[in-house]
């Protein structure tokens, strides 16, 4: 977990340090977006700092500004910015979430929602600053699913949970590595890339998105060729009426081979999965589809032809009705 650290991090990358708040406001500007910087007191002591690094679409920063301060930049647009306290708390609100973080809690920006900052007097984060499009695109390959909408998280970032620790960890370890110059090195490419995906996917997958839903499914790292292409046809194939015979041929196997390999590695049966797919997919369709979009119409697009059957299945799955699940999509 990013905290308490020796020394400041990025030190070797630092942008500014400014104690005019206008000047601030200009620098941070130009490497992020336009944006109102206020002093909470004309008494506080501003301090402000900027070190930053990357390139690609990624960029990682260490930001504070000394006085308690108010930031306003609105819809960021073109980028997620995750913010990990490593001194101090602030108070986030990104559209209609407020978050306030510090010691056991971060936050995460959505760049369509507007978003509104205090951070208190000594606050100090450490910024991961990610690209829409490569964010989005990331999310696709994970998925295997078109997006109907960009990625949405929940602002608000549990640094206790398991998953998220991990990712914290990764996240240290990536900071720390461009602190020392080799992630950033022209030979070392391959590897910065490597790290950079790592990141972003191992992002994904630790914290609450409008994604979510298309990740919920069985995973194993040993799956055999027959099963791993019977997966991707499945994700790619969807509204298709499927049957076991179909799918095993697309994987080149036989219809038993197939059933016994999604047993052994996935305890389910092909056509289960199939439908744990569709389930996943008509949700994440249910929550990011215009308001316009019927119940019928999301059913028939992640494969079901019974409207019936799919309701009950799909309440049987997560515990309510597509309707219920359809009043939740402007939550995040």
């Amino acid at each position: 977990m990013l905290s308490k650290p020796e020394k400041t991090p990025l030190l070797r990358f630092r942008q500014f340090q400014t104690r005019e708040l206008d000047e601030a406001r200009a620098l941070v500007a130009r490497n992020f977006c336009g944006h109102r910087l206020e002093r909470e007191s004309r008494a506080d002591r501003l301090d402000a700092c900027q070190h930053r690094a990357g390139g690609n679409g990624l960029f990682y920063n260490y930001i504070r500004y000394g006085a308690d301060v108010t930031i306003e930049p609105g819809e960021l647009g073109s980028f997620y910015l995750i913010q990990v306290p490593i001194r101090g708390n602030a108070l986030i609100r990104n559209g209609t979430s407020e978050v306030e973080t510090g010691p056991a809690t971060a936050s995460v920006l959505n760049p369509d929602r507007h978003t509104r900052m205090r951070w208190k007097e000594g606050c100090e984060q450490v910024l991961l600053q990610i690209d829409k499009a490569r964010l989005n695109s990331v999310a696709e390959a994970l998925t295997g699913n078109s997006l109907q909408a960009p990625v949405r998280f929940d602002p608000s970032i549990d640094r206790t949970r398991p998953e998220m620790q991990r990712w914290l960890g990764l996240f240290r370890r990536a900071v720390s590595a461009v602190d020392h110059g080799g992630l950033l090195d022209p030979d070392q490419a391959l590897s910065r890339t490597l790290v950079e995906d790592e990141l972003i996917i191992g992002f994904l997958q630790a914290q609450p998105s409008s994604i979510s839903p298309l990740l919920e499914r069985p995973e194993t790292s040993s799956l055999t060729p027959h099963v791993r292409r019977a997966r991707e046809y499945m994700q790619a194939h969807l509204a298709d009426p499927l049957t076991l015979s179909d799918i095993a041929a697309a994987a080149g196997t036989s219809p038993r081979n197939l059933q016994l390999g999604f047993s052994q590695l996935l305890e389910m049966t092909p056509l289960a999965y199939l439908r744990l797919l569709r389930l996943n997919y008509a949700r994440y369709l249910l929550l990011e589809s215009p308001p316009q979009t019927t119940i019928a119409s999301i059913a028939g697009a992640a494969g079901f032809a019974h409207l019936g059957r799919f309701s009950a299945q799909y309440a049987a799955r997560f515990g309510e009705g597509p309707s219920q699940t359809r009043k939740q999509r402007y939550l995040i």
